[in-house]
């Protein structure tokens, strides 16, 4: 007397697969796109990079400087390490060369 099935028709479970599908599809579009992007930005900071890695080598012969000539009872570089390290900066002159001495 009851017509109806209560399996679910093919035709719905089909469509249910198609949108799985149709949605992973979509999801993988998407990540790969954005890891594209990703690579592309990543390798456009690689020279920012570089060129701070390199700062930061200068800005450390510098300051490696300063405390060899505060070692020397320089009075300005005593002042300026002093300083420095009421800021919580430390110095230590082994750590870098300064680049005039990379050169010999």
């Amino acid at each position: 007397m009851n017509d109806h099935d209560p399996r679910p028709s093919g035709l719905s479970l089909a469509l249910l697969g198609v949108a799985f599908v149709l949605w992973f599809a979509f999801q993988t579009v998407q990540l790969v796109a954005e890891r594209r992007s990703l690579t592309t930005l990543a390798a456009g900071q690689e020279p920012i990079h570089a060129n701070a890695q390199k700062m930061r080598e200068q800005l450390d012969a510098l300051a490696a400087g300063v405390a060899r000539l505060a070692e020397r009872d320089n009075a300005n570089a005593q002042a300026l390490v002093k300083a420095l390290n009421e800021r919580g900066v430390t110095i230590n002159p082994d750590a870098a060369k300064a680049p005039a001495d990379d050169k010999n």
